[in-house]
């Protein structure tokens, strides 16, 4: 009776022990786990390293609060001085620094049409195509018409260069890109040939100007219709006639490998680019500056600043006198302000040296035509950078001469010069520039820094006026200006909100700027970080079962055998591996395995919130360095700003439960009350810190609030706190140590010295008092 009893106890147990062994088969091999036999640990390829600390820093985790946002390295926080000396290993990290790309977190080109995708359709007419514009603009408007020739049913005849343009480039289709090259690359896509038949010269033809930005539905509906009554249809213009997004994936797929495979510069020209790029790295990494300074860019876009009287005039005849430039009373003070205007040679010197650029030892391959002004205008970055390169001066006349009475062929060269380049800059966000950025996205997302213009020319501004001087303060708010514009991985943006009509297609950025998200995907990195070597569970299956007796095994057996929760040499060998040391060696095994993933998820984490900390440091030391600045231009207000500070913090309506430091004084129901009477000058010298400071900040702007009380911190540092001290005998250091013990714990301590400045004015013994103390207490 009692093994009847048993027996279906037995059973249970067995079946518990198969569905344990199952489970944790399951789990281990569902988990990277490396199988050894030998003793030796294999060494592991760089991608199965664990992440160093310097590496950490680099890692994003995928769910980001913003996709459009650019990922801001942590090592862009703070740039060195550009006058300090770089030797050493802390050179060799600035320097590195300097020219590190933005992580791309594994985003790679995927440009292949999906399975659903077939070979071109029976032809219905002939597309023929009128480029317009510069070489970058005819180069997105030919990849548009491809993806148009599709959608249409059309064989698409070799586009026609524009020829009429301000360049009066005599250039053809094969003169600048490989037109066989071309044919071949789409015949999958869209046939192409490279001349309309002779019988179809008198065939019925309709001349239209495609509608811009144009979804599938326009060339389906509106166009393709046409075919009805007409065998070819001529596109006048090619620029932005093809939407940014919202159309069928395989399409803007098509649009990429027109772009970025098929259209490649003529074999002549992809030569001399690839020279002068071995000749510009025989220095070293370079920069690519395209410094868009020249005759057509400022008169088209009205900009004067540093001008003569007589070059003003010359601009803005030339504007005038051009009749496809529709605008012609441009302002050019506000251009500047807006950030509309290209950046002068003497600026972008100032900018690369706050961002850390050494000066003698950059190189600077200036992509651009004739600047404006000539050598004279040069002279400002040449003194600064003086390894300034160019087509004409890396390459002799003779190597030059085929190319040199074409503008299209040369800016195809500086295009070639800038795509290949270590970091990219463009002083304006034209044609070229949009162009070189995707491509750079495109091929890996190299390093593509994008002025604030906007932002920039306040700074420059308050350099001419003495306000500001060049050295850490200018390079620490130019750095954190450009924290997120290093060209970094993030999707397309859209159209601003609230555009409307063709305003809110024009706001959009460009498919060509930003191919993300429609041809490049992220590739699935293997985390192989957390790989264990079990030589036990290695030795169990490969030695197999007459395996134990080996010399191999006995070794490895002498090691150790796992016991319950303990380890325990040199047992003896009578059931020294029995089942339950297997299911032991399982579960250690996966435990092992979790312990170990999460310690990497836990150094990300400590990472980042020490990145996140450091942030917020020097983001408010940002701010207390703009206050600081803009009050001691001010000092008469001083007495207004603490009034203001302390007026603001003493509005709390105990019946409402409402006020207190909310920055509510600045509205109209409290700064015109009576005792707030006088408090309006110094708002607004806080209103104009308070743009610059919105300009910098990635939160998004300061509240009045923080603004107020922050000002009245850097009020008493500007003066209050260094009279008193001085007068009590006191110098410039006890100061800097009596501000920062109380400066950066809240308003309590603020109030506390405003309060007792008076007295501290007659009881010098409190001040020194203070000192013994080393400290300031709330």
């Amino acid at each position: 009776m009692q093994r009847r009893r048993w027996r279906p106890l037995l059973l249970l147990r067995k079946l518990l022990t198969c569905a344990i062994c199952l489970i944790a088969l399951v789990a281990l091999f569902s988990v990277h786990v490396h199988l050894f036999p030998s003793s030796k640990v294999p060494k592991f390829a760089d991608s199965y390293k664990l992440p160093t600390q310097h590496e950490i820093g680099y890692q994003k985790f995928r769910t980001e609060r913003n996709w459009v946002q650019e990922l801001a390295p942590p090592h862009l926080s703070k740039a060195p001085l550009p006058s300090r000396k770089l030797d050493g290993a802390r050179g060799n990290s600035d320097f590195h620094k300097l020219w590190k790309p933005p992580p791309n977190r594994d985003f790679v080109p995927c440009v292949e049409p999906s399975p659903n995708y077939s070979s071109p359709a029976e032809s219905r007419g002939y597309l023929l195509v009128h480029t317009n514009g510069g070489l970058n603009q005819m180069r997105a408007g030919i990849c548009d018409m491809v993806a148009v020739a599709r959608i249409i049913n059309a064989t698409l005849v070799i586009p026609e260069l524009d020829k009429r343009s301000f360049w009066q480039d005599t250039s053809n289709f094969s003169d600048v890109f490989d037109e066989d090259h071309f044919v071949n690359s789409l015949a999958d896509d869209v046939k192409v040939i490279k001349k309309l038949p002779k019988e179809m010269a008198t065939a019925a033809r309709a001349v239209r100007h495609f509608r811009s930005w144009s979804g599938i539905d326009y060339y389906q509906d509106e166009i393709a219709s046409m075919w009805a009554d007409y065998q070819i249809i001529r596109a006048a213009k090619s620029d932005s006639r093809l939407a940014n997004n919202n159309l069928p994936p395989d399409i803007q797929k098509l649009r990429c490998r027109a772009c970025y495979e098929a259209l490649r510069f003529a074999p002549r020209i992809e030569a001399m680019g690839k020279l002068l790029v071995e000749r510009m790295r025989s220095n070293g990494p370079y920069i690519a500056l395209h410094l868009r300074y020249e005759k057509d860019m400022l008169a088209f876009s009205g900009c004067t600043h540093d001008l003569s009287p007589a070059e003003a005039d010359e601009l803005r005849t030339i504007r005038e006198n051009t009749v496809y430039w529709k605008v012609k009373d441009i302002d050019a003070s506000e251009q500047r302000a807006k950030g509309y205007c290209p950046l002068t040679p003497k600026e972008v010197g100032i900018f690369l040296t706050a961002l850390g650029y050494p000066s003698n030892t950059t190189p600077i391959y200036i992509a651009a035509g004739e600047i404006y002004g000539g050598e004279s205008r040069m002279a400002d970055l040449q003194s600064r950078y003086p390894i300034l390169m160019s087509k004409e001066k890396l390459a002799s006349l003779d190597e030059l001469e085929p190319f040199t009475d074409h503008a299209s062929q040369m800016a195809a060269l500086d295009y070639i010069v800038s795509v290949e380049s270590d970091v990219f800059i463009p002083t304006y966000s034209g044609n070229m520039a949009r162009a070189v950025e995707g491509h750079r996205r495109f091929l890996g997302h190299k390093k593509t820094i994008s002025p604030d213009r906007k932002a920039l020319v306040r700074l420059f501004d308050k350099i001419e006026r003495g306000s500001l001087k060049e050295g850490k303060t200018l390079s620490n708010r130019t750095i954190e200006i450009h924290r997120r514009r290093q060209g970094s991985p993030r999707k397309r943006k859209g159209p601003i909100s609230g555009t409307k009509g063709m305003d809110r297609f024009r706001s959009e950025e460009a498919f060509y700027v930003n191919p993300l998200p429609d041809c490049l995907c992220h590739r699935e990195s293997q985390n192989m970080n957390t790989s264990l070597v079990i030589r036990f569970l290695g030795l169990l299956v490969t030695c197999g079962q007459d395996g134990f007796n080996s010399a191999e095994w006995k070794e490895a057996a002498a090691m150790g055998t796992i016991r319950c929760n303990r380890i325990e040499s040199n047992v003896s060998d009578e059931g020294r591996f029995r089942r339950r040391d297997v299911l032991k060696c399982l579960g250690a095994t996966i435990g092992m395995e979790i312990i170990a993933s999460s310690g990497s998820f836990v150094e990300i984490a400590s990472a980042a919130d020490l990145i996140q900390r450091r942030q917020r440091s020097e983001f408010f030391s940002n701010i207390k360095g703009t206050l600081f600045t803009t009050i001691k231009g001010n000092l008469d207000l001083i007495p207004s700003i603490l009034t203001l500070a302390l007026n603001d913090a003493m509005t709390y309506d105990k019946a409402t439960k409402s006020g207190g430091p909310n920055g509510s004084i600045r509205f109209s129901s409290e700064i015109s009350r009576p005792e707030n009477k006088g408090l309006s000058a110094a708002l607004s010298l806080l209103d104009e810190a308070k743009k610059e400071i919105d300009l910098y900040s990635k939160g998004g702007p300061i509240s009045y609030a923080d603004l107020i009380q922050c000002a009245a911190q850097s009020a008493l540092k500007a003066n209050f706190l260094a009279a008193a001290i001085r007068k009590c005998g006191g110098n410039e250091e006890k100061g800097n140590l009596l501000y920062t013990a109380y400066g950066s714990n809240g308003q309590v301590r603020l109030l506390i010295c405003v309060v007792l400045y008076g007295y501290f004015q007659h009881h010098c013994y409190v001040i020194h008092a203070i000192f013994q103390m080393g400290s300031f207490s709330s």
